[in-house]
C-alpha cells in the first residue's frame, strides 16, 4: 500500500518537474522573440529558479533511464 503511494508521488514530481522545465523555455523563447538588435532583452534566473531547473532536469533525465517507481 505505502509504496503505491510513493510511486504516485514519484509521477506527480516528474510531472511538475516537466512543467518547470517547459515554464522556464517558455520564458527563455519569449526573452528572444521580445527582445530587438536595439534592445537586447537579458533572461534571467533566481539562484533558487536555478537551483529549482536544475533539480528537475535532473530528475527527468535520470527518470528517463531508470523510470519511475519502486519495484520489491
Amino acid at each position: 500500500m505505502s509504496i503505491e503511494i510513493i510511486n504516485k508521488l514519484f509521477y506527480i514530481v516528474f510531472v511538475l518537474s516537466c512543467l518547470n522545465i517547459f515554464r522556464i523555455t517558455f520564458f527563455l523563447i519569449g526573452s528572444f522573440v521580445k527582445s530587438s538588435d536595439d534592445i537586447p532583452q537579458k533572461f534571467r534566473l533566481t539562484p533558487t529558479q536555478l537551483i529549482f531547473l536544475g533539480l528537475s532536469i535532473a530528475y527527468v533525465v535520470s527518470t528517463l533511464f531508470t523510470g519511475i517507481g519502486i519495484t520489491i
